[in-house]
């Protein structure tokens, strides 16, 4: 094994700077991963452009990754160098209110790898070893990426509790959008109506489960209706993010019906009235990232092929033109769903 470690170093938004570190050593209950794949959302890119809040530069970016166990510290019991692994990215203390009710994802001092610590856009990284899960050798590492993704999708549906015969609206067919209508179809749904404004994203709908798929020049609202007979969604899913589509959210709900807001939106909600959740009886979830425990259904579901994970790698980089990967990304955000960052390519 080398003595130093390649990493993509962020010194400023837009600039990048590949440096050579020591690898770092493993230590008590911690192992040394050597990064395979580290896959590239929206959070990245705000990074990159610096348009995400708080983020201190300089910062190694990168928390969607997969790789190989190089070794391990002591007291590492579940884990042996070799091993293939998917990485959970959501640090958390341990201690706190939240943590000891066992939600570590609202840790009142976690940290996000990439985002408030250095995180995988390099080819070593040492985690203590409960952050970090085996994956069966068959499945692919730049696609097995998207199970940390996927893991968040999970965390969400199993707060609004898709249940069968529901009638589900997922708005935006992104990553997260077609990984929410596959396992709103997975958990049971009648109907899973799959919305964008792009057409090859409304294809992969289909593809992934939709029962029918809306564009963007459709009345959204109004097909709703049609398709439901006039009793409207039990659920929306909204990963898009929009603040416009709150109204629209509650306008296509059924009375009693439930809205889950998965996307992140920083901007406020103009003109909102809080009547139609007083009207219609509406529950409003929210949903924050993912827990330990939603990694080894999410990793079940790729590993037997219930979920084709290759769809969502667009491309792959290696890591000396990660610059150029975090332009393309910028120049044509809609085109993507996950660039991959190979560090040894």
């Amino acid at each position: 094994m080398s003595f130093t470690s390649r990493a993509a170093v962020l010194d400023a938004p837009h600039r990048f700077a590949l440096v050579d570190r020591v690898v770092p050593a493993p230590g008590r209950g911690e192992v040394l991963v050597r990064v395979a794949a580290t896959a590239l959302c929206h959070t990245d890119l705000a990074i990159y452009t610096g348009h995400h809040p708080g983020v201190q530069y300089p910062r190694v970016m990168g928390h969607e990754a997969t790789g190989v166990v190089d070794a391990v510290g002591a007291d590492v019991r579940r884990l042996s160098a070799g091993q293939r692994v998917v990485i959970d990215p959501i640090i958390a203390c341990g201690s706190c209110d939240c943590c000891r009710r066992g939600q570590g994802n609202l840790c009142r001092n976690a940290g996000l790898l990439g985002r408030e610590m250095d995180g995988t856009l390099a080819q070593h990284v040492a985690l203590p070893e409960r952050y970090v899960h085996p994956l069966p050798p068959h499945l692919p590492l730049a696609a097995a990426t998207l199970i940390e993704t996927m893991a968040t999708v999970r965390h969400a549906q199993q707060r609004v509790g898709i249940a069968a015969g529901d009638t589900v609206v997922v708005l935006g067919q992104g990553a997260t959008g077609l990984l929410h209508t596959k396992l709103a179809k997975l958990a049971g749904a009648h109907r899973v109506i799959g919305v964008s404004r792009s057409q090859w994203k409304l294809d992969l709908a289909r593809r992934f489960g939709a029962d029918h798929v809306l564009g963007g020049g459709e009345d959204t609202a109004a097909a709703v209706g049609r398709l439901t007979a006039g009793d409207g969604a039990d659920v929306v899913i909204d990963t898009a993010g929009s603040s416009e589509l709150l109204a629209l959210s509650m306008q296509m709900l059924r009375p009693g019906g439930r809205l889950l807001l998965y996307a992140i939106s920083h901007r406020p909600v103009e003109g909102f009235t809080t009547f139609p959740v007083y009207y219609k009886e509406l529950t409003i979830y929210g949903a924050r990232a993912l827990t330990s425990g939603d990694f080894e259904p999410c990793i079940a579901l790729a590993a037997s092929g219930a979920i084709d994970l290759a769809p969502f790698v667009t491309a792959e980089y290696p890591l000396q033109r990660v610059a150029t990967a975090f332009a393309d990304y910028e120049r044509a955000p809609e085109r993507v769903l996950r660039l991959v960052i190979v560090p040894e390519g």
